[in-house]
């Protein structure tokens, strides 16, 4: 192996340890009232797949879900057990569980209970009027 390949591998190691991701301390979410007070009245922030989108939840169990302009769906959001939220609207319903991170009070993850995808999002207090 040349020092040229050595410094490449180096590099890219170091930049895939400084990432947020790898970075992060998640801490589980496993209290009912973390996950109502996660929802009420907060506004999800992320980006999947390219493509940035916004969720908006009321403390009374009513959101919409933003991907874009034309994609607006409204949904209903309730906690279930100790461990997960369920978000249903016209496409169906999908159940998610949490972590917070240790280092970032306003940074989660959600991990998808059907497929096992996760999305990191920012949460911010407050949604518009809807």
């Amino acid at each position: 192996m040349t020092w040229r390949n050595i410094v490449f591998m180096t590099g890219v190691l170091v930049f895939m340890l400084s990432s947020p991701a790898a970075s992060q301390e998640w801490v589980d979410i496993k209290d009912p009232n973390e996950l109502r007070a996660l929802h009420s009245n907060k506004t999800f922030k992320c980006q999947v797949k390219e493509t940035p989108f916004v969720e908006h939840y009321r403390a009374d169990g009513k959101g919409i879900v933003v991907y874009s302009a034309a994609q607006r769906f409204a949904c209903t959001w309730e906690v279930k057990g100790n461990d997960q939220v369920c978000v249903s609207d016209e496409r169906g319903t999908e159940c998610w569980q949490f972590k917070r991170s240790k280092t970032n009070p306003d940074e989660y993850v959600k991990r998808n209970l059907h497929d096992a995808d996760t999305v990191i999002f920012k949460v911010e207090d407050g949604i518009p009027g809807f």
